[in-house]
Protein backbone atom coordinates (compact mmCIF):
# COMPACT_ATOMS: atom_id res chain seq x y z
CA UNK A 1 0.00 0.00 0.00
CA UNK A 2 2.57 2.56 0.90
CA UNK A 3 4.53 1.36 -2.63
CA UNK A 4 0.92 2.46 -3.88
CA UNK A 5 1.13 5.73 -2.59
CA UNK A 6 4.38 7.10 -3.44
CA UNK A 7 3.91 5.50 -6.99
CA UNK A 8 0.44 7.64 -7.36
CA UNK A 9 2.45 10.61 -6.25
CA UNK A 10 5.39 10.00 -7.98
CA UNK A 11 2.17 10.18 -10.91
CA UNK A 12 0.75 13.45 -9.96
CA UNK A 13 4.45 15.27 -9.26
CA UNK A 14 5.31 14.17 -13.01
CA UNK A 15 2.01 15.74 -14.59
CA UNK A 16 1.84 19.04 -12.47
CA UNK A 17 5.72 19.46 -13.93
CA UNK A 18 4.44 18.24 -17.37
CA UNK A 19 1.19 20.79 -17.25
CA UNK A 20 4.01 23.61 -15.89
CA UNK A 21 6.12 23.21 -18.87
CA UNK A 22 3.64 23.15 -21.15
CA UNK A 23 2.14 26.57 -20.53
CA UNK A 24 3.01 29.78 -20.60
CA UNK A 25 1.90 33.03 -18.77
CA UNK A 26 2.04 36.79 -20.25
CA UNK A 27 1.55 40.41 -18.73
CA UNK A 28 -0.59 41.73 -21.56
CA UNK A 29 -1.11 45.36 -22.12
CA UNK A 30 -4.99 46.32 -22.36
CA UNK A 31 -4.97 47.35 -25.95
CA UNK A 32 -3.58 43.90 -27.17
CA UNK A 33 -6.92 42.21 -25.73
CA UNK A 34 -8.29 41.62 -28.54
CA UNK A 35 -5.20 41.20 -30.92
CA UNK A 36 -3.83 38.98 -28.19
CA UNK A 37 -7.04 36.39 -28.20
CA UNK A 38 -5.93 35.71 -32.19
CA UNK A 39 -2.11 35.49 -31.57
CA UNK A 40 -2.79 32.37 -28.64
CA UNK A 41 -5.05 30.74 -30.41
CA UNK A 42 -2.19 30.19 -33.34
CA UNK A 43 0.50 29.61 -31.26
CA UNK A 44 -1.29 27.71 -29.05
CA UNK A 45 -2.22 25.35 -32.40
CA UNK A 46 1.05 25.75 -33.51
CA UNK A 47 3.22 24.73 -30.37
CA UNK A 48 0.92 22.72 -28.53
CA UNK A 49 2.05 24.58 -25.35
CA UNK A 50 -0.94 26.53 -23.28
CA UNK A 51 -1.25 30.44 -22.32
CA UNK A 52 -2.30 32.57 -19.78
CA UNK A 53 -2.48 35.68 -20.57
CA UNK A 54 -3.69 38.66 -17.64
CA UNK A 55 -4.45 42.35 -19.63
CA UNK A 56 -4.67 45.67 -17.82
CA UNK A 57 -2.55 49.12 -17.99
CA UNK A 58 1.40 48.67 -18.52
CA UNK A 59 1.81 50.68 -15.66
CA UNK A 60 -0.33 48.11 -13.11
CA UNK A 61 1.64 45.44 -14.66
CA UNK A 62 4.56 46.23 -14.20
CA UNK A 63 3.56 47.16 -10.27
CA UNK A 64 2.48 43.44 -10.27
CA UNK A 65 5.98 42.16 -11.84
CA UNK A 66 7.80 44.05 -9.46
CA UNK A 67 5.54 42.76 -6.36
CA UNK A 68 6.25 38.99 -7.69
CA UNK A 69 3.66 38.26 -10.08
CA UNK A 70 4.78 34.93 -11.29
CA UNK A 71 4.83 36.19 -15.41
CA UNK A 72 7.14 34.59 -17.66
CA UNK A 73 6.48 37.38 -20.71
CA UNK A 74 5.52 41.46 -20.43
CA UNK A 75 3.81 42.51 -23.42
CA UNK A 76 4.07 46.84 -22.90
CA UNK A 77 1.69 49.30 -24.59
CA UNK A 78 5.45 51.70 -24.38
CA UNK A 79 8.93 50.88 -24.31
CA UNK A 80 9.16 52.68 -20.96
CA UNK A 81 7.75 50.68 -18.44
CA UNK A 82 9.61 47.20 -19.76
CA UNK A 83 13.52 49.68 -19.78
CA UNK A 84 12.29 50.10 -16.08
CA UNK A 85 11.88 46.43 -15.40
CA UNK A 86 15.13 45.68 -17.21
CA UNK A 87 17.29 48.54 -15.17
CA UNK A 88 15.79 46.81 -12.05
CA UNK A 89 17.19 43.40 -13.23
CA UNK A 90 13.74 41.89 -13.64
CA UNK A 91 13.73 41.35 -16.88
CA UNK A 92 15.30 41.17 -20.33
CA UNK A 93 16.27 44.05 -22.31
CA UNK A 94 13.46 45.01 -24.14
CA UNK A 95 12.35 44.68 -27.81
CA UNK A 96 9.76 46.52 -29.71
CA UNK A 97 7.10 44.19 -31.52
CA UNK A 98 4.27 46.61 -32.88
CA UNK A 99 4.08 50.26 -33.12
CA UNK A 100 0.34 51.44 -32.35
CA UNK A 101 -1.75 53.70 -33.29
CA UNK A 102 -4.37 56.40 -31.63
CA UNK A 103 -7.47 56.70 -32.50
CA UNK A 104 -10.64 59.09 -31.14
CA UNK A 105 -13.84 57.11 -31.17
CA UNK A 106 -17.49 57.09 -30.92
CA UNK A 107 -20.76 55.21 -31.43
CA UNK A 108 -22.96 58.07 -30.85
CA UNK A 109 -24.58 59.12 -34.46
CA UNK A 110 -25.05 62.58 -33.81
CA UNK A 111 -21.45 63.98 -33.05
CA UNK A 112 -19.20 64.53 -36.27
CA UNK A 113 -15.16 63.93 -36.34
CA UNK A 114 -14.92 66.56 -39.86
CA UNK A 115 -12.86 68.68 -37.66
CA UNK A 116 -10.51 66.45 -36.84
CA UNK A 117 -9.01 66.68 -32.97
CA UNK A 118 -11.01 69.93 -32.89
CA UNK A 119 -14.36 67.93 -32.74
CA UNK A 120 -13.90 68.19 -29.07
CA UNK A 121 -14.74 71.40 -28.67
CA UNK A 122 -18.34 70.89 -30.23
CA UNK A 123 -20.45 72.08 -27.29
CA UNK A 124 -22.47 68.66 -28.05
CA UNK A 125 -19.60 66.78 -26.39
CA UNK A 126 -19.68 66.68 -22.68
CA UNK A 127 -17.88 63.58 -21.70
CA UNK A 128 -14.25 62.27 -23.07
CA UNK A 129 -12.83 59.19 -22.20
CA UNK A 130 -8.86 59.13 -21.82
CA UNK A 131 -6.69 56.28 -20.16
CA UNK A 132 -4.80 57.30 -17.41
CA UNK A 133 -1.68 58.94 -18.18
CA UNK A 134 0.48 57.74 -15.51
CA UNK A 135 -0.57 53.71 -16.21
CA UNK A 136 -1.87 53.49 -19.32
CA UNK A 137 0.94 54.61 -22.02
CA UNK A 138 -2.13 55.10 -24.72
CA UNK A 139 -3.61 57.68 -22.34
CA UNK A 140 -0.24 59.53 -21.93
CA UNK A 141 -0.26 60.00 -26.03
CA UNK A 142 -3.83 61.42 -25.68
CA UNK A 143 -2.79 63.95 -23.11
CA UNK A 144 0.37 64.91 -25.27
CA UNK A 145 -1.96 65.16 -28.46
CA UNK A 146 -4.68 67.59 -26.13
CA UNK A 147 -0.97 69.50 -25.10
CA UNK A 148 0.32 69.98 -28.50
CA UNK A 149 -3.03 70.86 -29.81
CA UNK A 150 -3.83 73.37 -27.29
CA UNK A 151 -7.11 71.93 -26.13
CA UNK A 152 -5.84 70.78 -22.96
CA UNK A 153 -7.28 73.43 -20.85
CA UNK A 154 -9.95 73.68 -22.72
CA UNK A 155 -11.12 70.42 -22.13
CA UNK A 156 -10.06 69.20 -18.57
CA UNK A 157 -13.29 69.51 -17.28
CA UNK A 158 -14.54 67.12 -19.86
CA UNK A 159 -12.51 64.28 -19.23
CA UNK A 160 -13.48 61.04 -18.01
CA UNK A 161 -10.20 58.95 -16.58
CA UNK A 162 -9.87 55.40 -17.22
CA UNK A 163 -7.67 52.97 -15.44
CA UNK A 164 -7.00 51.09 -19.02
CA UNK A 165 -7.98 51.22 -22.37
CA UNK A 166 -10.13 48.26 -21.98
CA UNK A 167 -11.79 50.49 -19.65
CA UNK A 168 -12.38 53.26 -21.64
CA UNK A 169 -13.73 51.56 -24.34
CA UNK A 170 -16.27 50.24 -21.71
CA UNK A 171 -16.97 54.12 -20.91
CA UNK A 172 -17.28 54.51 -24.69
CA UNK A 173 -19.26 51.50 -26.11
CA UNK A 174 -21.87 51.75 -23.22
CA UNK A 175 -22.21 55.50 -24.11
CA UNK A 176 -21.26 56.64 -20.47
CA UNK A 177 -18.72 59.22 -22.72
CA UNK A 178 -19.80 60.88 -25.70
CA UNK A 179 -16.51 59.99 -27.34
CA UNK A 180 -13.50 58.40 -26.23
CA UNK A 181 -9.12 58.57 -26.92
CA UNK A 182 -8.20 54.58 -27.25
CA UNK A 183 -6.21 52.34 -29.31
CA UNK A 184 -6.96 51.45 -33.61
CA UNK A 185 -6.72 47.85 -32.48
CA UNK A 186 -10.17 47.85 -30.97
CA UNK A 187 -11.88 48.61 -34.48
CA UNK A 188 -11.07 45.11 -35.66
CA UNK A 189 -12.46 43.35 -32.45
CA UNK A 190 -14.52 40.46 -33.10
CA UNK A 191 -17.02 41.33 -30.63
CA UNK A 192 -17.40 44.87 -31.90
CA UNK A 193 -21.25 44.84 -32.41
CA UNK A 194 -21.05 48.52 -34.01
CA UNK A 195 -17.93 50.47 -35.17
CA UNK A 196 -18.92 53.66 -34.81
CA UNK A 197 -17.27 56.34 -36.25
CA UNK A 198 -13.32 57.20 -35.49
CA UNK A 199 -10.51 59.39 -36.97
CA UNK A 200 -6.77 58.84 -36.56
CA UNK A 201 -5.43 61.12 -34.12
CA UNK A 202 -2.26 62.78 -36.11
CA UNK A 203 1.22 61.32 -35.20
CA UNK A 204 2.76 64.84 -35.52
CA UNK A 205 0.97 65.01 -32.02
CA UNK A 206 1.89 62.68 -29.96
CA UNK A 207 5.23 60.50 -29.32
CA UNK A 208 5.40 56.95 -31.01
CA UNK A 209 3.58 55.01 -29.38
CA UNK A 210 6.79 51.60 -29.37
CA UNK A 211 5.11 48.35 -27.50
CA UNK A 212 8.25 46.58 -25.88
CA UNK A 213 8.39 42.89 -25.54
CA UNK A 214 10.33 41.56 -22.71
CA UNK A 215 11.07 38.03 -20.84
CA UNK A 216 10.86 37.92 -17.49
CA UNK A 217 12.52 36.79 -14.77
CA UNK A 218 10.25 34.23 -13.95
CA UNK A 219 10.23 32.76 -17.33
CA UNK A 220 13.81 32.89 -17.50
CA UNK A 221 14.37 30.91 -14.16
CA UNK A 222 11.24 28.61 -13.99
CA UNK A 223 9.84 28.33 -17.60
CA UNK A 224 12.53 29.42 -20.39
CA UNK A 225 11.86 26.82 -23.04
CA UNK A 226 8.43 27.34 -23.52
CA UNK A 227 8.86 31.95 -22.30
CA UNK A 228 11.14 31.77 -25.31
CA UNK A 229 9.20 30.11 -27.91
CA UNK A 230 6.81 33.01 -27.28
CA UNK A 231 8.32 35.31 -27.26
CA UNK A 232 10.49 33.91 -30.27
CA UNK A 233 6.76 33.60 -32.32
CA UNK A 234 6.02 37.25 -31.63
CA UNK A 235 8.32 38.02 -33.96
CA UNK A 236 7.40 35.51 -36.90
CA UNK A 237 5.61 36.19 -39.84
CA UNK A 238 2.40 35.29 -38.74
CA UNK A 239 2.35 37.30 -35.59
CA UNK A 240 3.19 40.31 -37.74
CA UNK A 241 0.21 39.43 -39.81
CA UNK A 242 -1.96 38.91 -37.16
CA UNK A 243 -0.85 42.40 -35.75
CA UNK A 244 -1.03 43.98 -38.56
CA UNK A 245 -4.55 42.86 -39.65
CA UNK A 246 -5.27 44.68 -36.04
CA UNK A 247 -3.97 48.00 -36.81
CA UNK A 248 -1.10 47.98 -35.68
CA UNK A 249 2.00 48.46 -37.72
CA UNK A 250 4.73 46.37 -37.50
CA UNK A 251 7.60 47.30 -40.24
CA UNK A 252 10.05 49.11 -37.67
Amino acid sequence: MTKAFFFFLLLAIISCSSKQESKVTLAVAANMQHAMENLINEFESTYNIKVEASSSSSGILTTQIRQGAPFDIFLSADLNHPNLLYAEGLASSPEVYAKGKLILWTVKNDITLDLGINSLLDSGIKKIAIANAETAPYGFAAAQSLEVSGLKERLNTKLIIGESISQVNQYIQSENVDIGFTSQSVLYSTYLSYPGTWIAVPDTLYSPILQGIVLLNHGKKENLSNSKQFYKFMFSERAKEILSNYGYNVSQ
